[in-house]
């Protein structure tokens, strides 16, 4: 059976998510939603676990945590299971709450936590009905809101033992007067306009981190684990970085990396980088994310190079067997 992979190591960072069978609702009161917080605070005690940001939704919740030993699967199942067996005898109802599986990314840098943390305490007003609600609104609706917390980051006499900010709050001052004002600017910043999804730079649907960061993941956890139980990690495998990819493209150009990677290059061998690139990472990665490493390029002009090249190798064969031969070599595929 198909499941996703679990990556486990004292010290892990994780956002995590879980949702309801179906999407139903997992709180019908308020009296579940302080059920749920008391669990979180136990199993996060007995788990050694630290908490640092959490949002509770209709039919589905947010936690930003930290593993102190490799156990986030116990700490899940147990956190699940007690709220579950609460739930059902509550509501006099049997089975599965939750949908499936936890969702659980792996967080390998800091810079990631504090963009993390907004978008874990934006959610309530990130829903349809307050679509239309202009910022300052939004932002009352926040300051009211009781699930997440939000309130106890900004408020230290109102924290819970259990809720370990200090690290989301060293990017803003650290966890004095200044720092949560600091903090809570960020959050607010976010009621106007578009942000950026934090959750767009997930690699693998599992690592969110630097190139380094995904590496060590790779060495560390992937190598050796059955893909026919775990068939992303053949993705992660067939992944390349564009650095691998242009410096073997170059090696068989007789030119240097550089002049194909940046993106005034009209070489041949800057489409083949292109080509390459997008072959080994399309199922991983988006067009625009291709884009940037390709020099800063857009989406869109990744995709109209790879058209007009993918047609220029129906024409000319020479092309077509010395990409697919660094195909081969880069083991995007099988030989």
């Amino acid at each position: 059976m198909a499941r996703q992979l679990r990556i486990e190591y004292p010290g892990a960072i994780y956002h995590v998510t879980s949702r309801g069978n179906e999407r139903s609702l997992i709180y019908l009161d308020d009296g579940d939603r302080k059920h749920f917080i008391q669990v979180i605070k136990e199993c996060s005690g007995f788990y050694h676990v630290d908490v640092m940001a959490y949002c509770l939704m209709t039919n589905h919740f947010h936690l930003l945590l930290s593993t102190r030993e490799a156990n986030l699967s116990r700490f899940m199942q147990s956190l699940n299971t007690s709220y579950t067996r609460y739930f059902n005898h509550k509501h006099k109802r049997s089975g599965h709450l939750m949908q499936g599986r936890y969702k659980a990314i792996v967080v390998g840098s800091e810079d990631y936590l504090l963009r993390l943390s907004r978008y874990i305490h934006l959610n309530p007003v990130k829903i349809k009905t307050y679509a239309t609600k202009t910022g300052s609104e939004k932002a009352r609706i926040l300051d009211g809101y009781k699930w997440s917390s939000l309130i106890e980051v900004l408020e230290p006499g109102k924290r819970s033992p259990y809720l370990r900010c200090g690290k989301v709050l060293e990017s803003t001052g650290g966890d004095t007067v200044a720092g949560r004002h600091k903090y809570k600017q960020y959050v607010m910043e976010g009621l106007g306009g578009v942000l950026r999804n934090p959750m767009d730079d997930v690699k693998y649907q599992l690592i969110l981190g630097t190139e380094t960061f995904v590496e060590w993941i790779k060495e560390q956890f992937v190598k050796g684990k059955d893909k026919n139980i775990h068939p992303h990690l053949k993705e992660i495998d067939k992944a390349k970085d564009v650095e691998v990819i242009a410096a073997q493209v170059a090696k068989k150009f007789n030119i240097r990396a550089e002049e194909i990677v940046r993106r005034s290059s009209h070489h041949v061998a800057r489409q083949v980088l292109i080509e390459l690139v997008h072959m080994a990472n399309l199922k991983i990665m988006s067009l625009k994310d291709m884009g940037e490493k390709l020099g800063g390029i857009s989406g869109s002009a990744v995709a109209q190079t790879h058209k007009r090249i993918r047609e220029k190798l129906t024409r000319d064969k020479k092309l077509n067997d010395l990409l697919n031969a660094l195909a081969v070599q880069l083991s995007i595929v099988e030989a």
